[in-house]
């Protein structure tokens, strides 16, 4: 676009909507699996809520579940869920160290794949295209996305 100098360009988009889409999401590095939920926001119920979801994908199983130190994967009702669910154990990560988290690499690939260079006219758009590619992972890239082929 063409702009006088010492200006800055602006251009006028349906998509300056300033929305966001909130998601808690657990990575099985091993495996190559992965699973997202989306939620109103980043709080307490929507960890639980995902808890149940592994708590279901992986009943028989002892789960070690890293996680960041967000508040919400802390608290009493967290670990009443563990006392019920005994087979899940939480461990936090060194906090400052994105770069451990599978979880955040998974977030940021990502965000990148399907949102750069790209236009969405609704968060409903960009919504359903983030879920849509994330079932097209297979297990093979998400073990690559957190080094362990």
């Amino acid at each position: 676009m063409w702009v006088k100098k010492g200006t800055e360009p602006y251009v006028d988009t349906r998509s300056q909507h300033q929305k966001r889409i909130n998601v808690f999401g657990w990575v099985d590095p091993v495996n190559g699996l992965h699973g997202m939920d989306e939620w109103i926001k980043g709080n307490t119920d929507g960890f639980l809520n995902i808890l149940k979801q592994i708590a279901y994908k992986f009943k028989d199983k002892i789960v070690d579940f890293w996680v960041d130190r967000a508040k919400w994967h802390k608290g009493k009702r967290v670990e009443q869920f563990l006392m019920k669910y005994s087979y899940i154990r939480i461990h936090y990560l060194p906090a400052y160290h994105p770069e451990l988290n599978c979880q955040e690499i998974f977030w940021r690939t990502m965000r990148y794949e399907e949102t750069t260079n790209a236009f969405f006219e609704t968060i409903e758009d960009l919504k359903d295209a983030v879920f849509k590619r994330s079932r097209r992972w297979k297990p093979k890239k998400i073990k690559s996305l957190c080094q362990l082929i």
